[in-house]
């Protein structure tokens, strides 16, 4: 489920997590669908990107997916196709792992390795616009060095442990008791055998957004509409140590602060 933390880095501050309707009244009725871990890092027929392609366009909705690079291999095609729907990558390393512990240098290894793969996906042309820490395990060094690759990052305020709790009604429910206009939706790329109770939970969210009145967009077009001169996305409640956590603060993977938001 959700857990409070206890307190932020001043280095999420300026990460993307959701857009208050009331401050960003273009927002109304839509919401961010964010996908994370894709494509499949089984072997690769036990990919089910043709099922989410399909799911997807059932409900006419759009996703941004954080890609992890290594997972992408061999699914190529598969990836574009999902360009051509409509549809956008963004960064989430090479692998479903932390990152944070690493030194910097070592770090933007990593990340450029990740974006030389979207890149040969996307097409020229197409700039990478999004970065999310796999597991939320961000610091300072890594802010710095996404900053200077021209990346934001990304988290969310509606969240459950989809890929640990194998219930897609509750998934469904308890995300969709979170939603609302503005909001960023952060799930996880169902395989077969491996978190495949993800893929239904898809289809429990979409139908309840449909319900009410919300239409799942990308991260890029979400952010477009609400972000003018001067505006910006809402702030974290950045929460010292020892002060209470704000309503909506949660971590997620593992332990790590995955769900973050702020009223």
């Amino acid at each position: 489920g959700l857990r409070p933390t206890s307190w932020l880095g001043w280095y999420y501050s300026d990460t993307v997590c959701c857009f208050s309707a009331s401050k960003h009244p273009g927002v109304q009725g839509l919401v961010a669908l964010t996908i994370d871990d894709g494509l499949c890092r089984q072997e690769k027929d036990r990919a089910m990107v043709k099922e989410v392609r399909e799911l997807l366009a059932k409900h006419n909705a759009k996703a941004t997916f954080m890609l992890c690079s290594d997972y992408v291999d061999g699914l190529e095609e598969d990836a574009r196709a999902l360009i051509a729907d409509g549809h956008e990558f963004g960064n989430h390393c090479p692998e479903d792992r932390e990152y944070a512990s690493l030194p910097p240098e070592r770090f933007e290894e990593e990340l450029l390795k990740t974006n030389r793969k979207i890149e040969g996906l996307v097409g020229e042309g197409r700039r990478i616009r999004w970065f999310r820490a796999p597991q939320a395990r961000y610091n300072a060094g890594m802010r710095e060095v996404i900053q200077r690759h021209g990346l934001r990052h990304a988290l969310g305020d509606t969240y459950c442990d989809d890929w640990a709790v194998e219930d897609a009604q509750w998934i469904a429910a308890t995300m969709l008791r979170q939603v609302g206009s503005g909001s960023v939706l952060i799930n996880h790329f169902p395989e077969r055998g491996f978190r495949e109770h993800i893929f239904e939970a898809l289809r429990l969210i979409l139908e309840g957004l449909a319900a009410k009145g919300l239409r799942a967009v990308t991260l890029s077009t979400l952010v477009d509409i609400a972000e003018g001169p001067g505006i910006a996305a809402t702030p974290l409640a950045v929460v010292e140590p020892g002060e209470q956590a704000a309503d909506g603060i949660a971590s997620g993977e593992e332990g790590a602060p995955t769900t973050l938001a702020s009223s």
